[in-house]
């Protein structure tokens, strides 16, 4: 709990920063955006919960290339005993060759206690391009190739292996002030071929104001062959608000 009180400062920090410099900017025009999700729930009487969210991206598009940087947290606690708690941190920077094409690399750290990681380290490289760019439907696809460590608890023992990766986003304008989200990401183990991972997260975003939206979003996450003693399956169901610069 203490750590992720330590990165929700630090969140805000950033957030807060970003925030001073769209302010000074005096071009209406910027290069950059940024984002902040933020979610909280508090139950009290028969049960006593608290769950907690937080997560902060930052984009810079030059001509061709682009830089992202995120970050987030997720906590909760039952009678004062945490039953969940997640982490992790990325950069991603990529380069156009043409109007759809791209390539890129990214790295990215989780830590998730309650499905036995310590600490997972993803590096991969690869390219992306934008399948359908119609006025109000968007499809994007990426195909890569990585490397990932993975350190565990209990005394399980660390995990090293080559990766290959397919990605899929595609986006549906519902209306001026409405958008719905699909994301699929297939993560194959090259050296287990039944170590495989699936994530998806299907989203809806409403509009409230300039800078302020509400998010509802599934998030289910499989693997394949998990660490000994732990399920292949976690779904989240979130209601976020989300603060744009």
């Amino acid at each position: 709990m203490k750590k992720f009180i330590t990165i929700m400062i630090y969140l805000s920090m950033l957030i807060l920063l970003i925030a001073l410099v769209a302010q000074a900017a005096d071009a209406p025009a910027k290069p950059w955006k940024a984002n902040a999700e933020v979610s909280f729930v508090n139950a009290n009487g028969n049960t006593k919960a608290t769950t907690l969210s937080a997560k902060g991206k930052y984009n810079y598009d030059w001509a061709k290339d682009g830089l992202e940087v995120e970050a987030g947290a997720f906590n909760t606690t039952n009678q004062q005993v945490t039953t969940a708690e997640q982490y992790f941190a990325s950069e991603r920077v990529t380069r156009k060759w043409t109007d759809k094409d791209y390539l890129f690399e990214k790295i990215r750290w989780d830590k998730d206690r309650f499905a036995g990681v310590r600490d997972r380290y993803d590096m991969g490289v690869g390219e992306g391009r934008l399948l359908l760019d119609l006025a109000k439907d968007k499809l994007n696809a990426e195909l890569g190739a990585g490397y990932i460590t993975e350190d565990h608890y209990d005394s399980i023992p660390k995990s090293e292996y080559a990766t290959g990766r397919a990605y899929a986003k595609y986006v549906r304008i519902l209306s001026a002030t409405a958008t719905a989200s699909q994301d699929v990401e297939y993560l194959a183990d090259l050296k287990n071929s039944d170590a495989y991972r699936v994530t998806a997260e299907t989203a809806l975003i409403a509009s409230m104001s300039t800078h302020l939206s509400l998010k509802t979003s599934f998030i289910v996450k499989h693997v394949n062959k998990p660490p000994a003693g732990f399920y292949k399956n976690d779904t989240m169901l979130l209601v976020t608000l989300i603060i744009n610069y």
